[in-house]
């Protein structure tokens, strides 16, 4: 060993040496040498890093409930190893491209939806069914594949549940520490995890902002955990609710989804908390920091998502008293209950709405589409694109009357730019035309019409349930696994707004992205 350690010693100093005859400090360049520069790894890293600590919890669920741990064990241990050596081998640079912000939002949920399948591979679940219910949970959009759900081990339950919570806005707590790394790709990197925000009025301090979104998120979930014990649910069916509805996800640890409990006080405290989650976090923020709760009726989004979801309840309640025997208490909140978990596409159900009338019925899918707010975990298009789209139409007819006026569309206030409504034109066209690509596609794998709608704008709305046999209680099963396939596809592609994953199929994006692939320092 003494031999070993001396050879050692004379070759640094040989090294030493020479590095002395070149003046080359030793040190830097063997630093240089060792660690490559480059952002897409080291952030992948942080990612894998941040997933094995997530995979712990159900991993002490399942220790606690006295199930098979090994299935945890394995992607924790996987997920932390893959990110301590990409830490170790790549360092983050002082700033990055817009290309590899947003190739590392795009895939990085993949590369989360992969590992975050294992535990349900292990379990006895399918390759294709595991990752459709992973992706299912990490873009809150609540499809699910599974039948008998309270048969599933409790971690499984749990894991299915936790996954929504950190789509929804955990993910955005891991990127607090990655944003100040990106710089002005960090920009849009915050850009498409809020889309609709005025991100140009943002500080430049954009870990800041993240955290704010980071706050509000977490205190109003261990508010809804605390009202939700106090029913006397469980700790466990606690979680699992709070998880669910503060993500805007829906996936229930039981079959009956919310209607299990049979209490008026959940539904409730779940209608509240859904309509708070589909509501911009930041105005959230803003309304607390300033003390000021007329922020809220200030806002021209929030105002319309409000009226939108007060005159639908309003409509249901009536038709619910007249065809189904609804008391108008009971009515009220029923209806309520449908039109908040689908306009924020949580997709919690506490009856089987597809029985109502089927002008309400539309009414519901209509909402489903909408979506909530900006800035929320809600899916959909959003309240504020389609009133902006409005805007954009009305521009455009009066500027067919008046060729030579000046029209300027505004919200809140403040005049938008030609390339803003442009991006709102542009995100409605790609939900559409994803939308006709996904169903074109289902109908050619032999699923009717039908179903093919419904699965493909419940998916890319990121609501959960459907039509038909994928309504509030149904499940995608048993659809073939070409058709789920695609629509995990579509969920990914609705969670991120459509630019994000459908600019990975440009050439130009990967010969820009590939212009600036990892260098030496």
């Amino acid at each position: 060993m003494t031999t070993f350690y001396n050879k050692v010693r004379r070759y640094i100093g040989q090294l030493s040496y020479y590095f002395d005859r070149l003046n080359v400090d030793a040190a830097d360049v063997l630093n240089k040498v060792a660690r490559k520069e480059s952002a897409i790894p080291h952030i992948f890293g942080i990612l894998m890093v941040y997933m094995s600590i997530a995979l712990f919890f159900p991993y002490a669920v399942s220790m606690y409930y006295g199930e098979d741990p090994r299935p945890w064990i394995f992607p924790m241990l996987l997920s932390l190893l893959i990110g301590l050596m990409l830490l170790m081998r790549y360092r983050s640079p002082e700033n990055t491209r817009p290309t590899e912000a947003m190739f590392v939002v795009a895939t990085g949920w993949l590369a989360l939806t992969v590992l975050g399948a294992i535990p349900f591979v292990m379990h006895g679940m399918g390759v294709i069914d595991a990752i459709f219910e992973t992706m299912s949970g990490f873009t809150t959009t609540g499809s699910s594949i599974m039948m008998d759900i309270e048969s599933w081990p409790k971690s499984i339950l749990f894991w299915r549940s936790f996954t929504q919570w950190l789509g929804g806005a955990g993910v955005i707590m891991i990127f607090v520490t990655i944003l100040p790394m990106l710089g002005v790709g960090g920009r849009n990197l915050f850009k498409n995890e809020f889309p609709g925000l005025d991100v140009q009025n943002f500080s430049a301090r954009i870990q800041e902002e993240a955290r704010k979104f980071h706050y509000i998120y977490g205190s109003l979930s261990l508010l809804q955990l605390v009202l939700l014990l106090i029913t006397g649910i469980g700790v466990f069916d606690s979680f699992c609710v709070m998880f669910s509805t503060m993500s805007t996800g829906g996936l229930s640890p039981h079959s009956e989804s919310i209607a299990f409990y049979g209490s008026a006080s959940v539904e409730w405290i779940v209608i509240i908390f859904m309509f708070l989650a589909g509501t911009n976090f930041y105005l959230h923020f803003q309304a607390i920091v300033t003390r000021d709760p007329k922020r809220y009726l200030r806002n021209t989004e929030f105002r319309i998502y409000l009226l939108l979801v007060l005159a639908a309840t309003a409509i249901i309640t009536v038709v619910l008293w007249e065809t189904a025997f609804y008391d108008l208490f009971d009515g009220v909140r029923t209806s309520m209950f449908q039109v908040v978990s689908l306009m924020t596409s949580t997709g919690f159900a506490t009856t089987n709405y597809l029985g109502w009338d089927q002008a309400v019925v539309f009414i519901l899918v209509a909402l489903l589409i909408i979506g909530g707010s900006t800035g929320s975990t809600a899916g959909g298009l959003k309240v504020a694109r389609f009133f902006l789209a409005r805007e954009f139409i009305a521009s455009a007819l009066h500027k067919t009357v008046h060729p030579r006026s000046i029209f300027t569309v505004k919200i809140d206030g403040r005049p938008l730019s030609q390339e803003a409504l442009s991006s709102v034109v542009a995100m409605v066209m790609c939900y559409f035309a994803t939308a006709l690509v996904s169903v074109v596609m289902l109908i050619l794998l032999g699923i009717d019409p039908t179903t093919s709608l419904s699965a493909a704008f419940a998916t890319l709305s990121n609501t959960g349930p459907g039509l038909g046999e994928l309504g509030p209680y149904g499940s995608f099963g048993g659809l073939p696994d070409a058709a789920k396939l695609v629509l995990t596809f579509t969920m990914w592609a609705g969670r991120l707004e459509f630019i994000s994953v459908l600019v990975l199929f440009t050439p130009v994006f990967w010969h820009e992205l590939m212009r600036y692939r990892e260098k030496y320092v």
